[in-house]
């Protein structure tokens, strides 16, 4: 069934035919395991800000240019939650699934999806540079390369090579349409 997820819900026609135009679905059960990211994302960011939490222990490093207190930091979470609703919006509005360990039933390219292929990382790497600004500990910032690499290489290589198997031309077409990243 197409809408699947959207139980219950009676859409608009025209909002119908923009979903439409915005997503491409499957049936997930065509790949029951998804992408086969085990370790979820979020580990990889809270372990990076440990080690830099670690690092700081050992060799202080503050932020530059007096980068840290309550007000950056707010404004960086707001940021982050923001993108977070916009981002959970659409995979509710898809019905699939937004854990990456689990398989997907459509493609997002709606939302901030129209931007980004990959915004709620984005969000996560926000939420490191948050964690940086509020400890005024530059390696914590430092490390949110290390997160990025780590993220990309893991879990965003694994999950383009599904999305691909799984949407073909569709994703290949949304790939040349939209950066990775931003």
């Amino acid at each position: 069934m197409f809408f699947r997820g959207f139980r219950g819900h009676n859409l608009y026609h025209d909002q119908a035919e923009e979903t439409l135009a915005c997503m491409h679905t499957v049936d997930p059960q065509q790949d029951p395991h998804g992408p086969g990211v085990r370790i979820h994302p979020p580990l990889i960011y809270a372990s990076s800000i440990l080690a830099g939490i670690g690092i700081d222990r050992i060799h202080p490093l503050a932020m530059p240019f007096g980068l840290h207190g309550p007000w950056l930091t707010g404004i960086l979470m707001a940021l982050v939650v923001l993108i977070a609703v916009l981002c959970l919006r659409e995979f509710h509005k898809a019905g699939t699934d937004v854990r990456p360990d689990r398989p997907d039933s459509a493609l997002i390219t709606s939302g901030p999806y129209c931007y980004s292929r990959n915004p709620l990382y984005i969000g996560l790497s926000l939420v490191q540079a948050a964690a940086a600004t509020w400890f005024d500990n530059a390696w914590v910032l430092a490390m949110t390369a290390v997160s990025v690499a780590v993220v990309s290489s893991y879990a965003i290589r694994r999950e383009e090579r599904y999305l691909e198997k799984v949407f073909g031309a569709a994703y290949r077409d949304y790939m040349q349409r939209v950066r990775r990243w931003l």
